[in-house]
């Protein structure tokens, strides 16, 4: 038998119990075929030394947003300037000379507590772009920054105009909108923008999933896609399989639809059926290389920014955050979609916002029974003891990010003080409890490299030389692996072809200069991918 390639004099670490750890590797059509003595004897078309590199299953980030991610590499980049407002000034300043009167200036990476907590001057802002309308995205996603000519043709500056269900226009104290728009507002706004065409999004996630190559991610789930705030087209999914079609889509690709493009759908009465896509599509559609995966609910907005719905106000302010919806729409909105066939991820924040995404998920399951695709809390930034053994018991996956920490932790350990900080963004508690806790980043609102979120998850460490929430919630290194290789796999239903380097399963791998697992845990994200391979087939090669 002649196999498609073999790896020789490698470390590799398969993370697979019945067969741990082997030197040698075989592949044929996509596949991985044997290790060790099972490929003993056997020729392959390549065959390639490691020279006692690391062999690891490729990194899996459950919940990005990719297309988004490859719109900012081509947009303003305003994340964490050096020089301050005054240099966030000067950059779109520049961006508007190279822009025609009356176009759209787009920017991204804007996080107010970079800078030192402030927000763009209105004044300042329309100074600079004239009649150029501005959208300047917050870090998180969760809010942006217009300026007077963008919101003038949204509407915003109408006689008796009211914020929308969810969102909120943030005005002075003589009610004077201040350019900043929270949730649900931004749409308001990117409506004007939106839909972006089929080109644009594929040439995004052609730069994205390049991206991705290089930093050893072999899948991702892809969190809300067309529709609601987060989506950037009504056809959004077509631009996936373009890209998939002209092979720049260079890792496989689990899509989440927003809830808020679900929609009455008339059949059999005997069916059940309730809300979801023409056709019926639902989660489990598709193919190991592209498929739906659960459906996105919004239940709250975001920690960073204040508005993630809590149980008490934030520490040293009267604001508690707020829901997205009334707590009975959001309920029965998941209880439709999840009867009608949808597995759902409840975007979930605040310990107010977790409480409700708890008992949704909870009736969803017990009413219409277990799916096979789990169900997920999105974020779970604010989990209290109480609901631990429920979310095991039900099999609830939940998706904290480490990566947070860096960043934007220090700001977040403040919002909620001493008394409330341990409970964020938790890690060790979930899995000592046995909850399923895949890795994931939320790219572009935080830094998406895996091998630095693993090495977060390891040491929770800020930027301001703390950790974030609890020291008592770091993982182990192999458990911080797993949450990006096995883990991910199990929770986004697909761990009987990959998640693992078994025979039988898919041929996902990452070459690593070191073994994250037993490399000093200080530098676990400055380890260098040498390679990647996504059904045996290298996606990036730097050996």
């Amino acid at each position: 038998m002649m196999l498609d390639l073999i790896l020789d004099n490698a470390r590799i670490r398969t993370f697979d119990e019945d067969r741990p750890a082997a030197r040698t590797m075989g592949v044929w059509n996509g596949r991985i075929v044997g290790f060790d003595e099972d490929v003993r004897g056997l020729n392959a078309k390549r065959r390639l030394n490691l020279g006692d590199a690391a062999v690891l299953p490729g990194f899996n980030d459950v919940h990005c947003h990719t297309a988004w991610y490859g719109l900012t590499l081509a947009s303003v980049d305003c994340t964490a300037l050096p020089g301050g407002l005054p240099e966030v000034y000067a950059k779109l300043e520049a961006a508007s000379a190279a822009v025609p009167s009356g176009e759209w200036i787009n920017a991204t990476g804007y996080g107010h507590r970079d800078y030192g907590g402030e927000y763009p001057d209105l004044a300042v802002l329309d100074r600079i772009t004239g009649d150029r309308p501005l959208f300047l995205r917050q870090q998180s996603g969760h809010a942006a920054i217009v300026n007077t000519a963008a919101m003038r043709l949204a509407g915003i500056l109408e006689p008796g105009f009211q914020d929308p269900p969810g969102g909120h226009v943030v005005r002075d104290q003589d009610g004077r909108p201040t350019g900043l728009v929270e949730e649900t507002a931004q749409a308001l706004v990117q409506d004007l923008i939106r839909p972006y065409s089929l080109e644009t999004l594929v040439g995004a996630l052609d730069l994205a999933t390049a991206q991705y190559a290089r930093e050893g991610i072999t899948s991702f789930g892809e969190c809300g896609v067309f529709a609601g705030w987060i989506g950037h087209s009504p056809i959004e999914v077509h631009a996936y399989q373009l890209a998939r079609e002209q092979g720049l889509l260079r890792a496989r690709a689990q899509l989440m639809p927003m809830a808020d493009g679900l929609h009455a759908i008339t059949a059999h009465s005997t069916d059940g059926y309730g809300i979801g896509l023409d056709t019926g599509v639902r989660t489990g559609f598709g193919d190991e290389r592209l498929s739906f995966g659960p459906v996105k609910i919004f239940m709250d907005g975001a920690m960073s920014g204040e508005t993630a719905a809590m149980r008490e106000n934030y520490a040293g302010t009267d604001t508690a955050g707020y829901l997205q919806d009334d707590p009975e729409v959001l309920r029965r909105l998941t209880l439709e979609a999840y009867r009608s066939g949808w597995s759902v991820a409840v975007h979930a924040i605040g310990d107010l916002a977790v409480d409700h995404a708890v008992a949704n998920i909870v009736e969803a399951i017990d009413t219409y029974g277990q799916r096979t695709l789990p169900n997920r809390i999105e974020h779970a930034a604010m989990v209290h003891d109480e609901h631990l053994p429920t979310l095991a018991r039900y099999g609830i996956a939940v998706t904290p990010q480490a990566a947070f920490a860096r960043d934007i932790g220090d700001g977040m350990n403040r919002s909620l003080g001493e008394d409330r900080r341990r409970l964020l963004y938790r890690g060790r508690s979930f899995v000592d409890a046995g909850i399923m806790l895949p890795g994931s980043s939320d790219r572009p609102c935080a830094d998406g490299t895996a091998l630095r979120g693993i090495q977060a998850f390891v040491d929770r460490a800020t930027g301001g030389g703390d950790v974030m929430g609890s020291a008592a919630e770091c993982l182990t290194a192999e458990q911080a692996v797993a949450a990006y290789t096995k883990t991910a796999a199990e929770a986004s239903g697909h761990s009987s072809f990959k998640g693992t380097l078994t025979a039988g399963k898919v041929a996902d791998l990452v070459v690593l200069a070191d073994d994250p697992v037993t490399a000093d845990p200080a530098r676990i994200g400055d380890i260098d991918v040498l390679a990647t391979a996504v059904g045996g087939e290298f996606t990036h090669w730097a050996l």
